[in-house]
């Protein structure tokens, strides 16, 4: 097991000061994501108009997900992470990890985002994986952003 811990950081920052964010950061989901099995390449898209969320998009297929470094959005976010995937990702240390939280703008303007599911990436080698952490039971499916 391996535990991710993130701090909160100002939503003010640009995103090129988000630790977690790194431009054209491309990620390889050798399972792809849950429900969407068949994707495995995406890349990151910075963009300073969506700021602090941004575009996780699809190298091969035409699907894109909002998404934001937890550490953007809660305050304290920490999650446990199995020894499979931990050996999956090749993470030696916590600081390896990099998380993505997916966000769902719905139709009253609200964004939520799945705390319970994030995506666990490697930060150098672009492994990723999304993950239902061993403490899922104590995060949120829909963690209301502050609209």
């Amino acid at each position: 097991m391996l535990t991710i811990e993130h701090n909160q950081i100002e939503i003010e920052s640009k995103p090129a000061e988000a630790p977690e964010l790194k431009r054209g950061l491309k990620l390889h989901f050798e399972s792809g994501l849950l429900g969407f099995e068949a994707n495995k390449d995406f890349e990151l898209i910075l963009d300073d108009e969506l700021h602090p969320y941004q575009w996780l998009k699809g190298v091969d297929a035409d699907q894109s997900f909002l998404v934001i470094p937890p550490a953007m959005a809660v305050g304290n976010y920490g999650v446990e992470i199995a020894d499979d995937d931990v050996v999956l990702l090749d993470l030696k240390d916590p600081s390896d990890a990099g998380i993505l939280c997916i966000a769902t703008y719905h139709a009253n303007e609200k964004v939520t985002i799945n705390l319970k599911g994030p995506i666990v990436y490697h930060k150098e080698t672009g492994r990723a994986r999304q993950v239902v952490p061993l403490n899922a039971a104590a995060l949120s499916l829909s963690h209301p952003m502050g609209n």
